[in-house]
C-alpha cells in the first residue's frame, strides 16, 4: 500500500479519536474503512466495541480466544454457540496491555493488507484505551477508598454513607448483602492475578444487567459483590443470589476452566453502616465452606449454625473438647485399620437413622448395628443420650475446623 493510503488511514481515526467516540465508534469507523467486522476488547476479552450484529459477540459479553498455533497472528473467536476466524492485535504500549483488536474473516487473499491496515490502527485505538483507563484509574482510587471504608465499618454515619454512595449511582438506602469469590488456591504475584481480574470481569457481566446498581470491588485475591436486595422473606433473597450466583459460576467453569472458585454469603442488612458486618461473614462463609465436607453449595453464613460460632472459639479449647470426644475412636481405628469414625459420622450426619446410614455405607443394618455397640463401648457413652449425639456432632463440625 501507499504510504499517502497509509497516512490518511490513521488521521481518519485519530480525528474520530478527537471527536471523543470511545471505542465503539471507533471500532465502527475502523470497520467502515477496512471492510470486515470488527471487534475491541480489554485484556481479558471483555467485548469494548463491536460491529457483530449478533447478541453473542455484544459489548460486554465475555470471549473465548484461541490462537492459531499453525497461523501466526490469527484466532478463534468464540461465544456462545457462535465462532469467527480473526486477526488478532495486541492493543499496548511498553509497560501495559490494554486490549485486542481483532479484524474478522480476513480472507488468506487481503490478509497482508488487513494486518498493515490494523497495525495503523493499532495506534489510535491504545490512545483511546490508555485514555479511557487513565479516567477509571482516576474514578477507581476515590471509589475503591469509599468501598474499603464500607467494608471495615470506618464510616458510622448512614447518611453519610448514602449521599456518598449516589455519587457513583449507588441506592445504599436499600438493604444490602455482600458476597465474596475467591480463586482457590490464590498465588500472589503469578499469572493468578490476572484470573482474579477475568472473575472480576465475569461478575460484572453477569449483575450489569439488573435492575439495581451492584457495588464490585477487586480487593487483592477477592472479589467483592455488594448486591442490593428488596425487603422480602429469608428466602426470597436467597432464591435471588443463587439464581446470579448459578450464572457467574456456569461462566467461571467455562473460562476459568482449570480453577475452582469459592464463594461465602453473608447475611442482609438494611443499614449501611452494617454492610461490613455482611463483609466480615461472606469471608467467614467462604473459609468454613472450604473446610467442611458436603459443601458443594453455596455456603451462606446464615445456614452454617453451629459451625459459625466454632469457628471463632478458642482454637486450644476446640482442641480439647475434640480430643475427650473422639480421640479415642480415631486411635482405635488407627490401630486396627478399622473405620468406625466414618460409621459414626455418617450416622449423626444422617440424623441416627439406622437405615439411611446403613444404605450410605452399603452395609446391613445388623452390621451397622455391631459396630455403633462397639463405638458405643470404646467410647464409653450410650447414642441414644441426646446430649451425646449434641456433644458428637460438634466434634466432628471441630475435626474439619481445626485443620485450619
Amino acid at each position: 500500500m501507499h504510504t499517502d493510503e497509509l497516512l490518511n488511514f490513521q488521521n481518519e481515526l485519530l480525528n474520530k479519536l478527537v471527536a471523543g467516540g470511545g471505542p465503539r465508534e471507533l471500532t465502527k469507523h475502523i470497520s467502515i474503512l477496512l471492510k470486515k467486522e470488527v471487534l475491541i476488547t480489554n485484556p481479558s476479552h471483555r467485548v469494548l466495541g463491536s460491529t457483530i450484529a449478533n447478541e453473542d459477540f455484544s459489548v460486554g459479553k465475555l470471549l473465548n480466544v484461541l490462537i492459531s498455533a499453525i497461523t501466526p497472528g490469527r484466532a478463534i473467536v468464540s461465544s456462545g454457540e457462535q465462532e469467527v476466524e480473526a486477526v488478532i492485535i495486541e492493543l499496548s504500549n511498553s509497560v501495559k496491555r490494554f486490549g485486542f483488536l481483532l479484524i474478522c474473516e480476513p480472507g488468506l487473499d487481503e490478509e497482508n493488507k488487513i494486518k498493515i491496515l490494523a497495525h495503523q490502527a493499532r495506534a489510535a485505538c491504545v490512545l483511546e484505551l490508555q485514555k479511557q483507563e487513565e479516567l477509571l484509574e482516576n474514578s477507581r482510587q476515590y471509589r475503591d477508598a469509599f468501598l474499603f471504608d464500607l467494608l471495615y465499618g470506618n464510616i458510622e454515619e448512614n447518611a453519610d454513607i448514602i449521599t456518598r454512595g449516589e455519587i457513583w449511582g449507588w441506592n445504599l438506602k436499600l438493604p444490602h448483602i455482600v458476597t465474596v469469590f475467591e480463586l482457590d488456591g490464590f498465588e500472589p504475584y503469578s499469572e493468578d492475578l490476572q484470573l482474579v481480574k477475568l472473575l472480576h470481569e465475569i461478575v460484572q457481566m453477569v449483575t450489569q444487567p439488573l435492575e439495581k446498581k451492584a457495588i464490585l470491588m477487586q480487593k487483592n485475591e477477592e472479589v467483592v459483590l455488594v448486591l442490593p436486595v428488596e425487603n422480602k422473606k429469608r428466602h426470597g433473597n436467597k432464591d435471588y443470589l443463587n439464581m446470579i450466583l448459578k450464572q457467574v459460576m456456569a461462566q467461571a467453569e467455562e473460562h476459568l476452566t482449570s480453577r475452582i472458585v469459592r464463594v461465602g454469603v453473608g447475611r442482609e442488612y438494611a443499614n449501611p453502616s452494617e454492610i461490613f458486618r455482611s463483609y466480615q461473614e461472606a469471608k467467614v462463609a467462604l473459609k468454613l465452606g472450604s473446610l467442611l465436607p458436603d459443601q458443594n453449595h453455596t455456603p451462606f453464613f446464615m445456614d452454617l449454625g453451629v459451625a459459625r460460632i466454632l469457628y471463632n472459639h478458642d482454637r486450644q479449647e476446640l482442641i480439647e473438647f475434640y480430643r475427650e470426644t473422639l480421640e479415642d475412636l480415631e486411635q482405635y481405628d488407627k490401630s486396627q485399620k478399622n473405620e468406625l469414625m466414618e460409621t459414626l459420622e455418617k450416622f449423626v450426619s444422617h440424623r441416627c437413622d439406622l437405615k439411611e446410614t446403613a444404605d450410605s455405607l452399603f452395609l446391613h443394618p445388623n452390621t451397622l448395628r455391631y459396630r455403633l455397640k462397639r463405638i458405643e463401648e470404646i467410647l464409653k457413652i450410650d447414642m441414644k443420650d441426646f446430649d451425646t449425639i449434641l456433644s458428637l456432632m460438634v466434634a466432628f463440625k471441630i475435626r474439619y475446623l481445626i485443620k485450619r
